[in-house]
């Protein structure tokens, strides 16, 4: 049932991916100016709007120092589900080009490659945002649940 946390929730977290992402790809970009990214910003808005509506709008109504583990919590889960999503697909783009073996080095190889893309991530900027982000999604959301039922 549509409300506003998880309204709230789904845009908020939505402008986290976006923020993120952008971040991402300007340092990407600074290393590699060839670099083509496809359709990364929309899948990661995508999914982390999916993610803000469905996992923290949906569990609003706790005090406030549980919503900031919930904010915590929903950062990580768009995080993770972002970062399979591009690395199955890349895994499937591989594939097609024959690549892999069989189907397990091709599994293996989507985990391999989800490594990689995290580890990318882990640049201080990036994770500095994230967690700042999940402290202030939690509690909007909170809020947003409180102010408007």
């Amino acid at each position: 049932m549509p409300t506003a946390a998880r309204l709230v929730s789904a845009i908020l977290l939505a402008a986290l991916a976006y923020l993120v992402t952008t971040m991402y790809m300007n340092a990407l970009l600074a290393e590699d100016p060839d670099e083509n990214f496809g359709r990364l910003l929309e899948v990661n808005v995508a999914i982390s709007a999916l993610v803000g509506w469905t996992l923290l709008g949906g569990r609003v109504g706790n005090q406030y120092s549980v919503a900031i583990g919930l904010g915590l919590t929903s950062v990580a889960a768009a995080l993770f589900w972002c970062l399979f999503a591009h690395s199955v697909w890349e895994m499937l783009e591989m594939s097609l080009d024959r690549r892999f073996d069989g189907p397990m080095e091709a599994l293996v190889g989507a985990v391999e490659l989800g490594l990689e893309f995290a580890a990318e991530l882990l640049r201080p900027n990036i994770i500095l945002t994230l967690v700042i982000g999940g402290i202030v999604l939690g509690p909007a959301a909170e809020f947003a649940s409180r102010r408007w039922r």
